[in-house]
């Protein structure tokens, strides 16, 4: 599959699609938008897009936290769900994670999200879960390397 995952500068773009994408699971929550604080973590997350096909389809933002790295965000343009994408995004932060030395890649997901049969499909567990059915998924890096 012909991905590739670069950093990007472009926050609009993500804000946007991140925006779009994540507007049902907010509404039905009551969460609004709130813009200035999506800036902020622009600012301190690691930000890359997702090309497929050499055209940008996604982003992926990471945050470390002592021997985890956090995927604080992962969005594809819907037109492009359910391709493989994703999964290639989710791999290529495996990877990235182990190189650069992460005991673990962990991320959160509304329960209800159809993402979550992907996650446990490449070994992420439930480590933890809010009561607005927020879950908390955990890979052991050192368990992908035997």
């Amino acid at each position: 599959m012909d991905v590739a995952i670069c950093p990007t500068t472009d926050a609009k773009y993500s804000q946007k699609l991140t925006q779009e994408n994540m507007a049902l699971y907010y509404e039905a929550r009551k969460i609004a938008w709130n813009p200035q604080r999506f800036m902020e973590s622009w600012r301190v997350f690691d930000n890359y897009e997702i090309r497929h096909e050499r055209k940008r389809c996604g982003v992926i933002r990471l945050k470390a936290d002592g021997e985890t790295l956090f995927i604080r965000d992962l969005q594809i343009e819907p037109s492009k769900q359910r391709q493989g994408i994703g999964r290639e995004a989710i791999t290529w932060a495996m990877a990235y994670a182990q190189t650069s030395g992460y005991a673990q890649l962990a991320l959160r997901v509304f329960a209800e999200n159809p993402a979550v049969s992907l996650y446990q499909a490449l070994g992420f567990v439930e480590t933890g879960r809010s009561r607005d059915a927020v879950l908390t998924l955990s890979l052991s890096l050192s368990a992908t390397s035997e």
